[in-house]
C-alpha cells in the first residue's frame, strides 16, 4: 500500500508560474458530467471515503467505476428522476489531508486498459458520437487531446504542463495502447508540446478565435464521425493524471483552474480539486462585495450556474448578478417553451460553429428535435460546449446546448 499527496510530482515546480492552492472542504460528483448514467451505489451518507475509493459504478456497465475526488465523509447522495444520479457531496474536516491518496500497485500484467477502468479514470473519456463515456472494450478509431484552449481567460495548457510535462508525456503513451489509430495532440502554433516517440501521436497546430480550441472543431477537420465510427475526447490535465497513476500507482484528482471574469479580484490560477465548492473556491474572490454576484462552473460563454465544479470545468466565473437573462447559456428559462422561437440570421452566427457545419439548419432542426436532420448536418460530431456560441449570438434564447444533448440521448437510445 502507498500513500502519496495529489499531485505531488508538480509540488516543486509550481512555484515556477506562482501557482496558489485552495484546499477543498467540500466537493462532489454531478450528474450532469455522467450523461445516461445510472448508479449503482458502493457508499451510504455518513460513511468515510478516501480519496480514489469507489463510490458507484455504473450500473448498466459495472466496470466503469466514479471514485473519490477528496478524502471525508459522504454528507449526501441525491438522486433525481429514472434513478440518475443528482450529486454526491463529500465534506473534509482535514482540508490539507484530504488529497491524500492511498492505492496499492496495480497487479502484475494488468494492462493499461484495465488500470484506467480500476483505478476511475475511465470517466476522463467522452465519446464522439453522444459525448459520453465509452464502453469498456470498446476500441475508438481516433482519440484528441486537447491542449489549445480559446474558452476567455482559461488556463493556458502551456502553463500548466510546464511541471508536469513528464506525466503528460506517459499519459499520451497509455493512449496510444486503447486504440489502433491515431493519437491527436491539438495544440496552439509553436513549439511542439512534446516529441512522440510513437508514429502514432500526431501534433496538429490549431490558430484562431474560439471555438478553435474546442474538440468538435478538431474532429471535424481531422477524423469526422458518423454512426459507424467513434473517437474519444480527452483533456491535457486528464492526460497527466493518466501518466501520474502510471507512474506512482495514485489516483490523482488536482487540477489547475483559474478564477476569472470581470468580477474576479485578482485573476489568477488555482491547485485545487475535481468537484471543488465552487462557493468554497472563490470566497472573497469577487469585487464589490456587496453587489449580487453569479459564479458559473466553466466560462463566461459556455459555464453553467452550479455549485461544484463540473468534471470538464477548468475555470470558474464571476459576472454581475443582474445580467439579463438571454445574455448566458446557463440562465434557464422557468418555463418551457410551447413552441420554438423565431431564429433571426445574425452575423454573430457564421463563425459559431466549426468550418463545414451550417448554424441555421442544425439550429432549427434541434429547436424542433428532429434528429434525423440534425444528425445529416453533423450533430454527431458536436457535443454541448461546441454550441455556447450558437446559444450566445441567437435572438432567440434558446439553449442549443441542451437542445443538442436531447437529440444526442435520442440517437443514442436508437443507435
Amino acid at each position: 500500500m502507498r500513500v502519496c499527496q495529489l499531485g505531488e510530482a508538480a509540488d516543486k515546480t509550481d512555484s515556477q508560474f506562482s501557482m496558489e492552492t485552495k484546499y477543498p472542504s467540500e466537493a462532489a460528483l454531478v450528474g450532469l458530467d455522467c450523461p445516461g448514467l445510472r448508479p449503482l451505489l458502493k457508499v451510504e451518507p455518513g460513511e468515510t471515503v478516501r480519496c480514489g475509493q469507489v463510490l458507484f459504478v455504473d450500473r448498466a456497465q459495472p466496470e466503469i467505476v466514479f471514485v473519490a475526488p477528496i478524502s471525508g465523509r459522504v454528507s449526501s447522495i441525491e438522486i433525481g428522476a429514472r434513478r440518475r444520479l443528482d450529486t454526491l457531496v463529500i465534506q473534509s474536516d482535514e482540508p490539507e489531508r484530504n488529497w491524500e491518496s492511498a492505492d496499492s500497485a496495480p497487479p502484475a500484467g494488468s494492462s493499461p486498459r484495465d488500470i484506467l477502468l480500476a483505478r476511475g479514470m475511465w470517466p476522463a473519456f467522452l465519446t464522439r458520437p453522444f459525448a459520453r463515456t465509452p464502453s469498456p472494450d470498446a476500441v475508438p478509431d481516433a482519440i484528441f487531446v486537447s491542449a489549445i484552449e480559446t474558452e476567455p481567460e482559461a488556463p493556458q495548457p502551456r502553463t500548466v504542463l510546464t511541471s508536469r510535462i513528464e506525466a503528460f508525456r506517459l499519459g499520451i503513451e497509455t493512449l496510444t495502447t486503447l486504440t489502433l489509430g491515431p493519437v491527436y495532440v491539438c495544440q496552439d502554433p509553436g513549439p511542439r508540446i512534446i516529441e512522440p516517440v510513437d508514429p502514432r501521436v500526431r501534433l496538429v497546430d490549431f490558430a484562431g478565435r474560439h471555438p478553435a480550441g474546442l474538440a468538435g472543431t478538431h474532429i471535424l477537420r481531422l477524423h469526422p464521425v458518423d454512426a459507424g465510427a467513434q473517437v474519444w475526447t480527452v483533456g491535457y490535465q486528464d492526460v497527466i493524471a493518466i501518466g501520474h497513476l502510471m507512474q506512482t500507482g495514485c489516483y490523482d484528482a488536482s487540477r489547475i483552474v483559474a478564477i476569472s471574469g470581470p468580477r474576479a479580484t485578482r485573476p489568477r490560477l488555482i491547485k485545487t480539486a475535481l468537484g471543488v465548492s465552487v462557493r468554497g473556491l472563490t470566497e472573497g474572490e469577487a469585487t464589490e462585495p456587496k453587489r449580487p454576484v453569479r459564479t458559473l462552473s466553466g466560462s463566461i460563454l459556455s459555464g453553467r450556474l452550479s455549485p461544484w465544479l463540473g468534471r470538464y470545468h477548468r475555470q470558474v466565473t464571476l459576472m454581475d448578478g443582474l445580467v439579463p437573462e438571454r445574455t448566458h447559456t446557463l440562465v434557464r428559462r422557468s418555463k418551457p417553451r410551447q413552441s420554438p422561437s423565431p431564429i433571426i440570421p445574425t452575423g454573430k452566427l457564421d463563425n459559431a460553429l466549426p468550418r463545414g457545419l451550417l448554424p441555421l439548419p442544425l439550429m432549427r432542426a434541434l429547436s424542433v428535435k428532429d434528429s434525423e436532420v440534425a444528425q445529416r448536418l453533423g450533430c454527431l460530431n458536436l457535443a454541448e460546449d461546441d454550441m455556447a456560441l450558437l446559444t450566445n449570438g441567437c435572438t432567440s434564447g434558446s439553449d442549443y446546448g441542451s437542445l443538442l444533448r436531447q437529440v444526442l440521448d435520442e440517437l443514442a437510445a436508437d443507435s
